[in-house]
């Protein structure tokens, strides 16, 4: 298989639209080069400005909510500081007296009357750390004896008086959630010890409990879709409250700063823009989570129109190039196809031709000369070809005689050395020989009627040289319909029986070997007779490469050599009559014997005429 690159190239090199095509859109290279970084670009920028826009919003939705928070702060600070609330709670009686019930509902009361001032706050409640009992501005007194082995209340006592916030989660507190509010999912307290600055293991806890929907508020004005969220965090990231489609999962914060991260969601899988800011003072983070496609809508609208101007300018490309090639390269590739069929020889070509430009002047032109072509094939190329036919026939004629002569003279000598039958025998197949010798005028037999033909003169020589020659014919039963020029095959065998055996005793052999090989006829003829000396075979080989196949040639002087009469004959024939493609060729060791090989094209004399026209035409 060929490669998918080489083939390519061949293409490129062999096609002139594919060419035209891909300069066309190597022009429009830069520009798609352009409007992708430009959109980019816009990209980058547009993320920026969001970013920019969104920090400022969460900045303002954070300073709300750190005022809301320095309030309870402050709240807490001057209940927890109160002195009139501290002397309330000293009693340290584990159990409920009189006294004790009369100061709660002291405290009850500035409880209730600090949240009746406050109304945004949920309730206010005083863990006493003694009786266990917790004071509530919303439903007064309970007993809850878990407070003090929570991990909270334990930190709480350690903290040395600073506040601590508590978001409760779901499942915490199970045993008294339903008891009041401040350990119940969804709100959060500020809790802070009572007389803060005083040492000791067990104190009162001061609890100021907010709804979290309160914060929900500052985070809802930052959400503009409905698959937006926000999240507010505390310091240790602890989740305080959400706004829109909140997950129960905060987002993974991979990157650093408060930058736009553009990241998959775990949920959905689609693309999201992550922004955050922290509260350089509470220390808090809001994080809001948008779609990234509701911020790159704009974009991929324009992102989608610079595709279609695109796409556009590609398919306009295509067509536009279609256009030239049919105004240019089509007219080309018809003179190119013109050429090409007169140099197959028809002369008869002609190209339609309706333009009045210079590529129908350069047809007509073709169609002017294809024509001349032609006439001058028939007016002079015809007379050559009979001149050729003319100088064939005579260099036929040549053989007759000669063979004749050799002919006569075994007759004579048979004549002499035996009897009156075996002359008679003789005579026979002379005449057979020579009656389809001339075959009325026929220039070719099939290779089975060739070597019919040449076994009436090998019975002639058989006769001649009794107990001295013997003959082995094969043919191949594929060789034997192929026509052959007639005669191409004696001179040869009469040159292997008369130089090679002749001076032989005894067991001398001719074969004679016919077959297809590498597309052309193969007809070879050898002896084991004397051979030739390397001299002489190399001197017969030069001689032999300078004689070829061209009109008007005289063959005549070549053929006055005496030494070479016979391969110069058939060898002349069969340039004249094949062309350039039949072969002739010599092989011999001394002593051991000689073989000559024809190589004949198939098709015959016909095949080979079309041939030299086409050539001589081109």
């Amino acid at each position: 298989m060929i490669p998918i690159l080489p083939r390519l190239a061949n293409a490129f090199r062999s096609s002139v639209q594919l060419r035209l095509t891909s300069y066309f859109l190597i022009i429009l290279l830069p520009l798609v080069a352009v409007s992708i970084f430009a959109s980019l670009r816009s990209e980058r920028i547009l993320e920026r400005k969001v970013n920019e826009q969104t920090v400022v919003a969460l900045s303002s939705a954070m300073e709300a909510i750190d005022l809301t928070m320095d309030n309870l702060e402050n709240m807490s600070m001057a209940l927890a500081t109160d002195t009139n609330l501290i002397e309330l709670l000293n009693l340290t009686d584990p159990q409920l007296t009189g006294e004790m019930t009369l100061d709660f509902q002291k405290v009850l009361v500035q409880l209730t009357n600090m949240k009746s001032a406050n109304s945004y706050l949920t309730q206010l409640s005083i863990y006493h750390a003694y009786s266990h009992t917790i004071l509530s501005s919303k439903f007064g007194g309970r007993r809850v004896d878990e407070i003090p082995g929570q991990d909270w209340y334990a930190e709480l006592m350690q903290s040395h008086g600073k506040s601590r916030l508590l978001v409760p989660k779901r499942d915490e507190f199970n045993s008294y959630q339903q008891l009041d509010q401040t350990f119940q999912p969804g709100y959060v307290s500020l809790l802070r010890t009572m007389d803060p600055f005083k040492q000791g293991d067990r104190k009162s806890v001061l609890m100021i409990t907010l709804d979290a929907a309160h914060l929900r508020k500052h985070l809802d004005t930052l959400i503009d879709g409905t698959d937006e969220s926000v999240y507010l965090t505390t310091a240790d990231d602890r989740l305080i409250v959400g706004a829109g489609s909140v997950d129960e999962t905060m987002p993974a914060w991979e990157s650093e700063g408060d930058i736009v991260t553009v990241m998959p969601s775990a949920k959905s899988g689609k693309s999201e823009m992550l922004v955050r800011y922290q509260s350089p003072s509470s220390g808090w983070t809001v994080i809001l989570v948008k779609p990234a496609a509701a911020m790159y809508a704009e974009t991929d609208q324009l992102r989608t129109f610079m595709y279609a101007i695109i796409a556009i300018s590609v398919l306009l490309t295509i067509v536009i190039s279609w256009i030239v090639y049919r105004g240019i390269a089509s007219p080309l590739g018809a003179l190119a196809y013109g050429m090409k069929q007169v140099r197959m020889g028809r002369l008869d070509t002609n190209l339609p031709n309706k333009r009045e430009d210079e590529f129908g002047y350069l047809m007509s032109a073709f169609n002017d000369m294809a024509l001349e072509q032609k006439n001058l094939i028939e007016n002079i190329y015809e007379q050559q070809l009979l001149r050729l036919k003319a100088e064939l026939r005579v260099l036929q004629s040549q053989i007759n005689p000669h063979f004749l002569y050799n002919t006569l003279d075994s007759i004579y000598s048979m004549a002499e050395n035996y009897e009156a039958e075996e002359i008679s025998e003789m005579a026979l197949n002379l005449s057979k020989f020579f009656r389809l010798s001339l075959s009325k005028g026929q220039d070719e037999f099939t290779v089975e009627e060739t070597i019919e033909h040449l076994r009436y003169y090998l019975r002639v020589q058989e006769l001649r040289f009794i107990d001295k020659l013997s003959v082995d014919i094969r043919i191949e039963e594929a060789c034997k319909p192929y026509p052959v020029l007639k005669l191409l095959l004696q001179p040869i065998v009469e040159n292997a029986i008369l130089h090679g055996l002749e001076q032989k005793k005894k067991n001398g052999v001719v074969r004679i070997d016919g077959r297809m090989e590498a597309g052309r006829l193969r007809l070879a003829v050898s002896d084991n007779g004397k051979g030739i000396p390397p001299d002489r075979l190399r001197y017969i080989r030069d001689e032999l490469d300078r004689l070829y196949a061209h009109a008007g040639q005289a063959w005549d002087q070549e053929l006055k050599r005496n030494d070479l009469y016979g391969l110069w004959n058939v060898k002349a024939r069969l340039k004249l009559y094949y062309g350039d493609s039949a072969e002739l060729t010599v092989d011999s060791i001394e002593n051991e014997g000689t073989t000559v090989v024809l190589w004949i094209p198939i098709g015959g004399a016909r095949e080979s005429d079309d041939r030299r026209r086409r050539a001589s035409a081109s």
